[in-house]
């Protein structure tokens, strides 16, 4: 399992990165924090709007992570701006292409599943 720091909240947060599916077929990934050894249930990267994204694109939750969360996704080379953006009420959400490599990397069964319904 591979955890990818991240830095909120004045202290440093080991972060474990898992692949889903949303029931329409879009890219999840949650995010679960292993302080202690323990796992706890953080966040979700990524939200679900209207329509099917194309592979391996998924709009980033800014509104519940902040901002600084695309910096962090650009600093573990998960993926890049599409130029794309969502609405949900007055949230705008980037829409981003997580690399293939980095997806398996974070969850190579999860990522599996991911395009098994993708097909």
């Amino acid at each position: 399992m591979k955890l990818y720091d991240l830095k909120k909240y004045g202290s440093v947060h080991p972060m474990q990165l898992e692949v889903r599916t949303y029931s329409n077929g879009n890219l999840a990934i949650t995010m679960t924090t292993w302080e202690d050894d323990t796992p706890e249930p953080w966040q979700t990267l990524t939200v679900n709007l209207d329509g099917v994204r194309d592979r391996e694109h998924a709009f980033i939750d800014t509104n519940n992570n902040g901002q600084g969360i695309l910096e962090w996704i650009k600093h573990h080379k998960l993926g890049v701006p599409t130029g794309l953006v969502g609405f949900s009420g007055f949230c705008v959400y980037p829409e981003y292409h997580f690399f293939p490599n980095a997806l398996r990397e974070m969850d190579s069964e999860g990522y599996a599943e991911y395009l098994s319904q993708r097909k």
